[in-house]
């Protein structure tokens, strides 16, 4: 492959998903009933990127008697302070500035995402992974005010500098992913255990256990700054744990555990998003509109939810077999990110939900799908397809006012 392929393939990509949104957004303003009618940036700027626009605005609020309601301490700080700086030059009240961040730290995620598959993949392999990640219906959180970009940015490149040795550098990537949100947590207890265990093979002098821990610190340097104004504001370091309440209550944990090896309530999943598709038709016909829409696209997102897990597991089973020895630290992260999702889901009374948003971070799964697809280009023109339909799809139920993955 030539060098300057490695700006062409993904400036290409960027400017097809930018095409792609936009001809999603528009056509779901002309054929979609709406749920708000403002300004389209105003629109876009719509559930958690409200709660960070809100963080910008007046600070993080924490009220444990009402914990039962969504409250800002729930969400990471990173996105928060890019949107401080850009109403410095644009206003505390223009949503401008969190959009142009997001979708700049999303296209970077997109050239860094193909700088490392260069390294590990066949050429073509390497392309098709890239445009796998670029298409992935979770970049439509890109032009929403979200920290998804920035998220997989600090996890690509920390595991790049890993790769590279360049340990250091690793946990500051790290380190600022984790003021961004719990799952880059998930990618430094992969990176700490492939340490440790290293180390230990070495024999672990007193020097370097000192430095592994300092090491290990810095890695989740942003979320122990987010745990101490915790402390120092609300008197609750875990204020944003105790906040997930919200979300649900827990259920017992071995109930959780069923749930987890309970392949039933995963196709249950999919079963309801049919009902849901035919209940929403059944109501446009009558002239309901607006309420037939919003079920079709419950179901909708509940399909994209259950075949994205799908696609996530197998993507990870292929990097898994691939990678293993050339880079294992990469299907390891991408494993324990998918650990971290269970954890999530299973820790509340949530169906399986934000499939695409939450292991977006897995960055492994883009890999192993695109050395399927580099064997297999049907699977892989297919696939590319489907996600740039889902992400057309989200665009256009984003500018509606509807839920999106």
């Amino acid at each position: 492959m030539k060098p300057r392929a490695g700006y062409l393939v993904p400036a290409g990509l960027v400017l097809a998903l930018l095409s792609a949104q936009v001809i999603g957004i528009l056509a779901g303003q002309a054929l979609l009933p709406q749920h708000s009618h403002g300004p389209l940036a105003q629109r876009l700027l719509c559930w958690d990127a409200r709660y960070y626009f809100s963080i910008m605005q007046q600070g993080y609020v924490w009220v444990p008697a009402d914990a039962r309601h969504t409250q800002n301490i729930a969400f990471f700080p990173a996105q928060a302070l890019l949107n401080w700086v850009g109403a410095l030059f644009a206003g505390r009240t223009s949503p401008l500035p969190p959009l142009f961040f997001s979708f700049i730290f999303g296209a970077a995620s997109i050239f860094a995402f193909h700088a490392l598959a260069r390294g590990l993949l066949p050429p073509r392999a390497a392309v098709f992974a890239t445009a796998l990640f670029a298409f992935w219906p979770a970049t439509s959180f890109f032009i929403m005010g979200y920290p998804t970009g920035l998220i997989s940015l600090c996890v690509i490149s920390a595991l790049g500098a890993h790769l590279r040795r360049q340990y250091w550098r690793s946990a500051l990537w790290c380190g600022l992913g984790s003021a961004a949100a719990p799952t880059v947590v998930f990618v430094v207890a992969a990176l700490c255990l492939v340490r440790g265990v290293a180390l230990l093979r070495q024999g672990v002098t007193l020097q370097q256990a000192l430095n592994l821990a300092a090491w290990a610190l810095l890695c989740v340097s942003g979320l122990l700054a987010f745990m101490l104004y915790q402390q120092w504001r609300f008197h609750d370091a875990l204020a944003f744990i105790h906040a997930q309440v919200a979300w649900g209550t827990a259920p017992p944990f071995i109930q959780r555990l069923r749930r987890l090896l309970n392949w039933h309530w995963y196709a249950q999943q999919a079963h309801t998003g049919w009902q849901q598709i035919a209940q929403g038709l059944a109501l446009w016909w009558h002239g309901q509109a607006l309420p037939g829409m919003t079920a079709i696209e419950f179901g909708i997102q509940r399909w994209i939810n259950s075949l994205s897990m799908i696609v996530a597991v197998t993507g990870l089973a292929a990097a898994s077999a691939w990678l293993w020895r050339r880079a294992f630290i990469v299907p390891l992260a991408g494993w324990f990110v998918l650990a971290g999702y269970a954890w999530f889901i299973f820790s509340t009374n949530q169906n399986m939900i934000d499939v695409p948003r939450l292991l977006y971070p897995g960055i492994a799964l883009f890999l192993g799908l695109g050395w399927l697809a580099g064997r297999l280009p049907f699977f892989g023109y297919a696939m590319l397809g489907l996600s740039l339909l889902a992400t057309g799809l989200e665009a256009a139920f984003a500018a509606g006012g509807y839920w999106v993955v």
